[in-house]
């Protein structure tokens, strides 16, 4: 990765600070967030479905100007998740940013989230509890490694 992951997100949550777009980190920055190192190659943003267009209508602003989604998770069940994509390219790589929609089934991550000071940076981001939840509903072989991290430094 060429890009400096860390500018292009400070930049990603200054324009929606500028634009008031309500959001909350998940995913692998905001296990960073969360006090343990772990790699990531992308954005993830929980964001409420009525502030989706101006999230990315925000970060088309900047960059992020090749859109996919909705693309659904779990689509027919209680466990529905809903995801778009907003791309840019930088320097031949992509960076991506997913803003994850807030469903039924991501509510509580949504109402727990909290203002965490990182690097000088106040970043809304969804609670450690919101963001267990959210990692065992994914289920996926790093978000089982992130609940194993995460409920370890629970205990430290």
């Amino acid at each position: 990765m060429r890009f400096d992951l860390t500018a292009e997100f400070e930049g990603l949550v200054a324009a929606l600070e500028r634009g008031e777009v309500p959001y909350a980190v998940c995913g692998g920055l905001a296990v960073n967030i969360h006090g343990h190192v772990r790699s990531t190659q992308d954005i993830d943003l929980l964001v409420p479905r009525e502030a989706l267009e101006a999230a990315l209508d925000t970060v088309a602003g900047i960059g992020f100007t090749l859109r996919a989604g909705p693309i659904p998770f779990g689509a027919g069940t209680d466990r529905y998740r809903e995801l778009h994509r907003a791309s840019r390219i930088l320097e031949a790589e992509v960076l991506t940013v997913a803003f994850l929609v807030v469903t039924p089934i991501l509510t509580s991550a949504w109402e727990s989230r909290e203002v965490i000071e990182w690097r000088a940076h106040r970043i809304p981001t969804v609670s450690r509890r919101g963001l267990l939840e959210m990692k065992r509903l994914a289920g996926r072989y790093q978000d089982l490694a992130d609940i194993e991290a995460l409920e370890k430094g629970a205990d430290a």
